[in-house]
């Protein structure tokens, strides 16, 4: 009878044993394998006000975002933001001797962000793209259209 309980207690150590061996083996795997959400930007955003009331001044955002659309702070890199060839539209960005208007510009991302002025004196469609140039690592462009001088009801 006495060797009966042994083998059975035997048994349950090693069956305890295998368990806690496979539940330990599961997080290191996941810890190690698994995909985890990095913190790092991978893409740019343009983001832009809810109107663009023709021929007034508005602000385009452009930011460095990561996979989840945080910010991420530590991004200084140079971005190209660019309007569609056709487009009356102009970018601008504050200089000493006043506002620089161009259809490209360069801007040096500032804490993950950097804001470029918009202005169009047309009612039109603008197509306008932010492209990674330099920086720690590439990131993704971005590209929207604009509706300016439309009001959205």
């Amino acid at each position: 009878m006495r060797a009966h309980l042994d083998r059975e207690e035997i048994v349950r150590a090693l069956s305890a044993v295998l368990m806690l061996t496979a539940v330990f083996g599961l997080a290191v795997y996941y810890s190690l394998f698994a995909p985890q959400p990095s913190n790092q930007a991978v893409r740019l955003v343009i983001v832009k006000p809810s109107e663009l009331p023709q021929g007034v001044e508005a602000e385009l955002t452009v930011k460095a975002v990561t996979g989840d659309g945080a910010v991420d702070p530590s991004r200084d890199d140079w971005v190209r933001v660019s309007l569609s060839d056709s487009s009356y539209a102009r970018l601008g960005f504050p200089d000493r001797s006043g506002t620089i208007w161009s259809s490209s510009l360069m801007v040096k991302l500032g804490a993950g962000q950097a804001t470029v002025k918009f202005l169009d004196t047309e009612m039109e469609r603008v197509r306008v793209s932010a492209e990674w140039v330099e920086g720690r690592t590439p990131l993704e462009s971005d590209v929207i259209e604009l509706y300016s001088g439309w009001r959205v009801s």
